[in-house]
């Protein structure tokens, strides 16, 4: 019994498979690709609901070994996406106020989760949580330390200043508000795709409800470590057409997530010309930005980790750093094993953003997934257990429609080829 969920975690499990099936299964085409992902969404959830107020869990690799199958096999079908033209119009199973409905309870009974949710619980469910906010005061529950010496594990209570409790009070209630704030940008973010770039605003209401109703949602409901970044990529995915705009949201996400570092290269050989310039100025400038104010300013960094943004040591990318003793795949490996892994990494984002030559917003939509896909295998802390980082780009690539015509916004013409053509020699 997991009192975290309320509920255990093969019954909550069964639970929201069964309202997704009932909801946007498609029984008429049962062999469609759309119910074959739909089923392919849960292939991760053995894995996580293996580490949900479980701590010896962190201690084993079978979870995240299964993870990390799941993650490719997911990474698998988005560079597959990239072959598939035709998508035919499947309409969920419940009609559109039936699903505004549904997206507006839910998103409703999710905000007050998130910010009503005991400290210990909300860190206790979520596996993607960083180890150290584990071990931090606990707001007003009180701080617990352990003291390692004769009595390994001994739990003892330590005193803390009233002031430091109140800090961190409101730093945790800070992050909850920018967590839930994140919740509704992602599922906005999801309905405007639909219904501008789509063309179907069915599809971005199936997309929001869908995102809102899977157990990876609620199991990580107050990282806002993740779902801030999310909402970032999704609102450069509304705004693609804004290149400098988009530029800094996605400068953004990078620099609050290490892991959404590969999206730069790859949003850049979607764009062209002056296009290319005004996005790369942008992207780079924010996520430069983001670093040096981490390192130079302490009061702003403390202050982003307490919200949730994950720094370059957690991510593995210090040189000379040791692998952790828990929570992930490479825990107790040498650290030259994750080499090859950031070599083959590299390789595909180097790749998918040379190629397709000139992409189209779904394929960027698709390739986007995969590079955030891929970096769960080399992040270090708590890798392949970061769902909500990239669940909204696989629902996009699931709704989606045909969207060769919807390409990055054309360069400037020339000045000749402005000019009028009586002007023209």
């Amino acid at each position: 019994m997991v009192p975290d969920l309320g509920l255990g975690p093969e019954i909550w499990l069964l639970l929201t498979l069964l309202l997704s099936v009932c909801i946007f299964v498609s029984f008429r085409r049962p062999w469609s690709l759309r119910n074959l992902d739909l089923l392919l969404l849960f292939v991760l959830a053995p894995g996580l609901m293996a580490l949900v107020g479980d701590g010896e869990s962190d201690r084993t690799l079978v979870p995240f070994l299964w993870l990390f199958f799941g993650t490719g096999l997911w990474l698998l079908r988005c560079l597959l996406d990239l072959g598939l033209a035709r998508r035919p119009m499947l309409e969920p199973n419940l009609n559109a106020p039936g699903l505004t409905c549904l997206s507006v309870g839910m998103i409703v009974l999710l905000v007050a989760e998130t910010i009503s949710l005991p400290i210990r619980e909300g860190t206790a469910r979520n596996p993607a949580a960083s180890d150290d906010g584990k071990v931090e005061p606990h707001g007003a529950v009180g701080a617990v330390s352990r003291v390692q010496g004769d009595h390994d594990d001994a739990a003892l209570p330590v005193p803390t200043e009233p002031g430091v409790v109140r800090w961190r009070s409101t730093q945790i209630l800070v992050s909850r508000v920018l967590a839930g704030l994140s919740h509704i940008g992602v599922v906005l973010g999801l309905w405007m795709l639909g219904r501008t770039h789509f063309g179907q605003p069915i599809a971005g209401l199936s997309a929001a409800a869908l995102y809102l109703v899977m157990p990876y949602t609620r199991i990580e409901v107050v990282d806002s470590g993740q779902v801030f970044p999310a909402a970032l990529i999704v609102a450069a995915l509304v705004w693609y057409e804004m290149p400098a705009r988009a530029g800094a949201l996605i400068g953004l996400a990078a620099g609050w997530m290490p892991a959404s570092v590969g999206l730069i290269p790859l949003w850049l050989g979607f764009y062209r010309g002056r296009h290319a310039a005004r996005f790369a100025a942008s992207s780079l400038a924010v996520a430069i930005g983001c670093v040096l104010s981490g390192r130079n300013v302490p009061v702003l960094s403390r202050w982003a980790e307490a919200m949730g943004a994950r720094g370059l040591a957690q991510a593995g990318l210090v040189p000379g750093q040791e692998t952790p003793t828990s929570g992930s795949l490479w825990s107790g490996l040498d650290p030259a094993y994750r080499l090859p892994v950031l070599v083959a990494y590299l390789s595909l984002v180097i790749v998918v953003s040379i190629w397709p030559l000139r992409k189209n917003l779904g394929e960027l939509i698709a390739l986007s997934a995969a590079v955030l896909l891929a970096s769960q295998f080399w992040y270090l802390e708590k890798g392949g257990t970061m769902v909500l980082l990239y669940q909204p780009l696989l629902l996009l690539m699931m709704f989606r429609p045909n969207l060769a015509a919807r390409r990055a916004p054309r360069a400037e013409r020339t000045s000749e080829a402005a000019a009028p053509p009586l002007l023209r020699t």
